[in-house]
């Protein structure tokens, strides 16, 4: 090609040479005589001059032409402009129709913004979304996947089709292809919040925790997650690793390989207190109960916990209650005023039929909840009902303590931070686990009280002031939460009613010390062995 227009080139100057030398070798002048005047002109420099306006000329017919020619095309790109224009407002209604749930408005404008945009044989890709939305509203599974694959195939909006697809093969149970969508989602995009979150919460219940890890390690090195926070869910990844060993829920995990996972977890997170609880629980299964009570006294001075100190008496579990109830002293002088250690003091005390010990560390942990509650938990007031009926056989005061656990402050839970729902594991994991069985979502369970109606406790100082008895103001109040554990103050009234107001006999008040009674309640054989229990 170059060389065809380098000889054409010269074909052209040699043409130009070659006139100009005709004209060199025949002198001569032209003359133009016009009003008196004579102008003589060689014949090369005429030449020129007619070249020159020949050329001039040519370009003026040639611009002329083409405003011509073209006045076609620009009204019909004034008609296109127009057509886009009114098909982009056809999708914006369209996906407007899809929000507020109406899918036929949705279908109609999909169709007619397809139409509009349409290019050639191919409309713009977006089209395919709102009508793939249109599909879905109307409850077309089949067309919606129609759509959504062709969105996949389109590298401008792979991620959306890829969405639309494994969220329909999870509708229809097809976990295995949603995980599969979802990888080739996060390759393509790491930065993906959905496509990493599917993955893992399905990599996870597949038992596929390397490919898992492999989806964590790519986060990080893209990005969307920090170090901190891939290195936080790396441990809550490995803890749900040795939860399904510890809980033997079919995945094949050795316990050798869950306890190094545990390992990495605690060494990863040494405050996350699930990590500790899952390796001392396997290695009390292994026999290796001091090191698994080491692993709880680490901490129990820096990050004491609820499901620690359950797996520190579990891992003296072939021990009599007055042993485990020395053993537990450790953890009294590491933290002496925290509410989890009394809690745990308490508990092993009324094992251990120890009932003055039982009282004064129940009185301990009313007081520390006082401050940050307003009140006792209902889990202290369970407590102090378990202990009336045992020490005393006073069935009267351990109902009205058991009426009064309704109108107490909620116990701490492990709670989903995106849906709110408590996690439902079993106590044999401390409750908790790596996706919520609710909403899906992984590493989303916080260790707070639920989250509930705070504005009926209002209704208990008129409750108190009417003369209402504990049980009567039971049937008015919820289950309430307050603040975060231990808050400097918690929102409301939360206290019970004073000593003079039928308040149960308990370390709550000085009053009540000085020996008041719990109001008069019918006599029964025993207490509701449910709600003691529990």
């Amino acid at each position: 090609m170059t060389f065809a227009r380098a000889l054409w080139f010269i074909i052209k100057l040699a043409v130009l040479v070659g006139a100009a030398v005709w004209l060199a070798n025949r002198p001569g002048n032209l003359s133009l005589v016009w009003f008196g005047y004579r102008i003589d002109v060689p014949p090369l420099g005429l030449a020129m001059l007619g070249v020159v306006l020949g050329i001039i000329l040519l370009w003026l017919v040639g611009r002329v032409v083409h405003r011509i020619l073209s006045v076609p095309g620009e009204i019909g790109a004034i008609r296109g402009h127009a057509r886009e224009t009114k098909g982009y407002q056809m999708l914006t209604r369209g996906f407007a129709a899809a929000a507020a749930g109406d899918a036929r408005e949705a279908r109609r404008l999909a169709q007619a913004a397809q139409k509009l945009l349409t290019k050639g044989s191919e409309a713009p890709p977006i089209t395919r979304l709102l009508a793939a939305q249109a599909a879905q509203l109307e409850g077309d599974e089949r067309g919606a996947t129609a759509h959504f694959k062709v969105l996949a195939e389109t590298p401008e909006t792979a991620i959306l089709g890829l969405r639309g697809l494994a969220m329909n093969a999870l509708k229809s149970g097809d976990e295995e292809g949603a995980r599969q969508l979802a990888e080739r989602a996060l390759a393509a995009n790491p930065n993906a919040q959905w496509a990493a979150d599917t993955a893992l919460r399905l990599q996870v219940k597949a038992g596929r925790y390397d490919a898992a890890e492999n989806s964590l390690k790519a986060l990080v090195r893209a990005g969307a997650l920090g170090t901190k926070e891939g290195q936080r869910r790396r441990a809550a990844l490995l803890t749900e690793k040795a939860r399904q060993a510890l809980i033997a829920d079919g995945h094949d995990i050795s316990a050798d390989g869950a306890v190094a996972a545990a390992r990495e977890a605690v060494k990863l997170a040494g405050d996350f207190a699930p990590a500790r609880f899952m390796l001392a629980r396997l290695l009390t299964r292994q026999g290796k109960r001091k090191e698994a009570m080491r692993l709880v006294e680490q901490v129990w001075d820096s990050h004491p916990h609820e499901i620690l100190g359950e797996a520190y008496l579990l891992a003296g579990e072939n021990e009599r209650s007055l042993e485990r109830t020395q053993r537990l002293e450790r953890l009294l002088r590491q933290n002496p005023d925290h509410p989890e250690t009394h809690r745990l003091l308490a508990e092993a005390d009324l094992a251990a039929d120890l009932w003055g010990e039982a009282r004064r560390h129940l009185d301990r942990l009313a007081a520390l909840e006082r401050t940050a509650f307003g009140a006792p938990t209902q889990a202290t007031c369970r407590g102090f009902a378990r202990l009336e009926e045992r020490e005393r056989a006073d069935m009267t005061a351990a109902r009205a303590w058991l009426d009064a656990a309704a109108a107490a402050p909620a116990d701490a839970a492990w709670i989903c931070r995106q849906c709110g729902q408590p996690g439902d594991a079993g106590p044999e994991c401390g409750q908790w686990q790596f996706t919520c069985r609710a909403c899906q979502a992984v590493d989303s369970l916080e260790w707070r009280v639920p989250a509930r109606a705070r504005s009926v406790h209002a209704a208990l100082p008129a409750a108190a002031a009417s003369g209402a008895g504990p049980s009567a103001r039971a049937n008015m109040v919820e289950i309430l939460s307050p603040e975060p554990p231990f808050a400097a103050a918690a929102q409301g009234s939360r206290d019970l009613p004073e000593s003079g107001q039928n308040r149960p006999a308990g370390p709550l008040t000085d009053a009540s010390k000085a020996g008041p009674r719990p109001p008069e309640a019918p006599q029964a054989a025993s207490v509701d062995a449910a709600r003691l229990i529990n």
